[in-house]
């Protein structure tokens, strides 16, 4: 990976016009962590202007990759970007965080982020029809969701054959994860090694349907930029089912609940998506109530470019201030549509009533 100097020195004689925006300094408190602070540190890394130590690439690790940064950039600058590149030069120069080597260890040995090979768990629990090879349509579940709510994968298979949608398969390869853990690690040449397996694993496929949205990026976007593009189209779930809701369910029940919804980052700022699920919801008649900060603008839960597993206590505070503001909406429930800000809220506040749109569309289905 290059670093774009014209970007770096953009960033570090920049007067800050994003400072507001990034989650990680508003819980911190820190300069050094603004992205301005985090770009010049890496900045006078790459000069060789100070020295290479674990604690000056330790600021490299205080980015969730939410990208608000870049909403408020002239120059449209990815900060998260330039940081995974810092993160990259930490591990060649062995000054990464050790905690990280898990993630590449669990990838390596069982093709899942966690410690355990999800690809057994989703053939041992669904029919063999759905791992026929002649289905030309698979749904990507993503580890997140087959690790922390299964119970979504089903009723996602549920809202698909409830449209009457017969040919989607399920993907089940060894190299079960799409990746991302380990391009957000900072562990780059892994990342273009195991994504090319991936690839090959989807030869023949017309078209990946990504319960997760970090995934659908990922495997749309991600996967081009480190020329192992796939042929298959790559859609969201939201944006896949939605004009099946449009079009074939206007005399259904309407469930009429009361729903504030939260953009993930990655759906929002990076698949700029943010009206599709919204849409989704309004067709099964959910009353939405808009957080303060919202769409484009959405807040990160904190959970994002594995800094969960580098700064959970920051990442707990960030998610708790997203839950304060949640409050303020008077609304329900809060309806996400990715399985990362689910379980980073949940684990902020076990009492939080939080939803999958999965969940939502399910519950909307289900009513005869």
């Amino acid at each position: 990976m290059k670093l774009s100097k014209k970007e770096l020195e953009y960033c570090t004689t920049c007067p800050k016009l994003c400072r507001f925006a990034c989650p990680v300094a508003n819980s911190e408190y820190r300069e050094s962590v603004t992205p301005w602070g985090k770009v010049s540190m890496l900045y006078y890394l790459s000069k060789d202007f100070v020295p290479h130590t674990s604690e000056n690439y330790d600021l490299m690790y205080h980015c969730t990759n939410c990208l608000a940064c870049r909403e408020f950039c002239e120059h449209q600058i990815s900060v998260p970007d330039l940081l995974i590149n810092g993160r990259n030069m930490a591990y060649e120069k062995s000054r990464h965080n050790k905690g990280l080597e898990r993630t590449l260890k669990n990838i390596k040995r069982h093709g899942s982020v966690f410690n355990e090979k999800l690809s057994e768990k989703i053939k041992s629990e669904f029919d063999t029809v759905y791992f026929s090879q002649s289905l030309k349509v698979q749904l990507f579940a993503g580890c997140v969701y087959t690790k922390n709510q299964f119970e979504s994968i089903k009723k996602a298979i549920f809202i698909l054959d409830r449209l009457g949608i017969d040919y989607v398969g399920i993907y089940s390869k060894d190299e079960f994860c799409c990746g991302l853990p380990l391009y957000s690690s900072g562990f780059s040449d892994e990342f273009s090694e195991y994504i090319e397996k991936v690839r090959r694993n989807f030869s023949g496929i017309k078209k990946i349907i990504a319960l997760c949205p970090a995934c659908a990026y990922t495997l749309k976007s991600l996967y081009k930029q480190f020329d192992s593009p796939l042929r298959a189209e790559v859609l969201t779930f939201s944006e896949f089912i939605l004009p099946y809701i449009r079009s074939g369910f206007k005399n259904q029940k309407k469930i009429c609940e009361h729903y504030a919804y939260h953009d993930p980052c990655y759906m929002s700022r990076y698949l700029n998506q943010t009206e599709e699920p919204r849409d989704v919801l309004k067709s099964t008649g959910a009353i939405l109530t808009e957080f303060l900060w919202n769409k484009k603008n959405s807040i990160c839960c904190g959970g994002g470019g594995m800094h969960k597993a580098t700064n959970p206590e920051t990442t707990r505070d960030i998610a708790i201030k997203r839950i304060d503001e949640y409050n303020a909406t008077g609304a329900k429930a809060l309806v996400t549509s990715c399985p990362t800000c689910i379980k980073t809220f949940k684990d902020a506040n076990n009492e939080l009533p939080i939803k999958d749109i999965v969940d939502v569309v399910y519950e909307f289905l289900r009513q005869r």
